[in-house]
């Protein structure tokens, strides 16, 4: 992602909001275009496909979820803590009417190509091993029960994040994905 000009970051930025906000296959190439204040072709220079698009917006965006969360591992001290920062993402997005760009894009996943695909995985793989590491912390702390399965309790978690931002979003209210991470969190409480 580094060897991108900012031409190239502005058209990710904009491919990623419509992402977040109306859904991949809801925009053009001509869309981008009208915001950016680029040509298509330009654009095509870039991202000659859709599908290249794509993959590119899932890379950035995990290199910088996996960053933020990083982040978050720094300024946290206990591992619940850790993992109400990460949901409060999600409480954010939901505020913004915005959903996780991986999650909208694994609603498409039919219509991706593999290295997308295998970008989600990773996407996934990598948050879910995150989170089963903060749910150790918490439970070695004291603040989690013990659990029959971390791997299980971190995937259930993901899952109940990317799900209740959808709902939230029809709901049109934020304060209803703060309500999901808070029985999120209370279920795994002590």
């Amino acid at each position: 992602m580094s060897n991108l000009n900012n031409t190239a970051h502005k058209i990710l930025d904009v491919a990623e909001l419509f992402t977040q906000t109306q859904g991949f296959n809801a925009f053009s190439y001509k869309d981008i275009q009208t915001e950016v204040g680029v040509k298509t072709s330009s654009i095509h220079y870039y991202f000659p496909t859709k599908q290249d698009l794509a993959t590119a917006m899932a890379e950035r965006y995990i290199e910088r979820f996996l960053i933020a969360l990083d982040d978050i591992g720094q300024k946290s001290k206990t591992g619940l803590e850790k993992l109400e920062e990460a949901g409060k993402k999600f409480v954010d997005a939901a505020n913004a009417q915005k959903l996780c760009l991986c999650g909208m894009l694994t609603s498409d996943a039919l219509s991706l190509p593999q290295e997308t695909l295998n970008e989600l995985r990773r996407f996934y793989k990598e948050s879910e091993r995150w989170i089963a590491k903060s749910i150790t912390q918490a439970i070695k702390e004291g603040g989690i029960r013990e659990l029959y399965s971390v791997e299980d309790a971190a995937a259930h978690f993901l899952a109940t994040l990317q799900g209740g931002i959808l709902v939230a979003r029809v709901h049109k209210d934020g304060s209803y994905m703060q309500t999901v991470l808070n029985q999120a969190l209370a279920l795994l409480k002590k």
